[in-house]
């Protein structure tokens, strides 16, 4: 038997080890790629859940706002919707798997760059021969994070009995508007589609002042 049958050269053991290394840089980078969709599929998941939930929740508190009081702000003369370009308050029923009852509701925008949030903050209302009362419970909680832009207008009827345009400012607080559109831009997988929220409540005259 001659040194050829007996086993390999050095050079052949060479080039099946270095076959062996780009086969297993391919099999890392298919690895690593695949790794990487699902991370992405996962944030692409979890951010579609969270955009959904937070348009589910404003819509279902903007829808059921109600004619009654809302504490102004300084300044401001008293009513039952108070809305902005970046701040609104009203006041809604709170579904019972959130703790349930009258609340109001305070939306706003707070924090600045990236770091800057929808946040909604409650007081429970309540009810006496005095006035009504509000008490703050619980912490502020974020909505929608890594907020660029954010914009809510406001569509209704005037005290003339003129239906309004989109206002960005709601200029009449006695009474509710009939629809409120939500506007945003975040950083996120997931883009925020503009929301048109009605008022269930044909309240558009409540509180009219005289």
């Amino acid at each position: 038997m001659n040194a050829r049958q007996q086993g390999f050269t050095l050079l052949e053991i060479l080039i099946v080890i270095s076959l062996l290394g780009v086969l297993l840089v391919l099999v890392g980078g298919a690895l690593l790629g695949a790794n990487r969709a699902v991370l992405k599929a996962q944030r692409y998941t979890v951010s579609l859940d969270e955009m959904h939930a937070a348009q589910q929740f404003l819509r279902t508190a903007l829808a059921q706002a109600l004619p009654l009081p809302v504490p102004p702000e300084s300044g401001q003369p008293p009513g039952i919707f108070f809305g902005s370009a970046q701040r609104l308050a009203f006041v809604a029923g709170l579904p019972g798997q959130l703790g349930g009852g009258i609340n109001l509701y305070t939306l706003s925008l707070q924090g600045a760059g990236a770091e800057r949030t929808l946040q909604v903050a409650f007081a429970r209302v309540g009810f006496n021969a005095a006035g009504n009362t509000y008490h703050t419970w619980g912490e502020p909680q974020v909505l929608v994070r890594d907020i660029q832009q954010l914009k809510f207008s406001y569509q209704g009827v005037s005290p003339a009995g003129q239906l309004t345009g989109w206002l960005d400012h709601w200029p009449w607080p006695q009474r509710l508007p009939r629809a409120v559109r939500i506007q945003a831009k975040v950083n996120a997988a997931v883009p925020w589609l503009t929301e048109v929220v009605a008022l269930r409540l044909d309240l558009a005259g409540a509180g009219r002042a005289p």
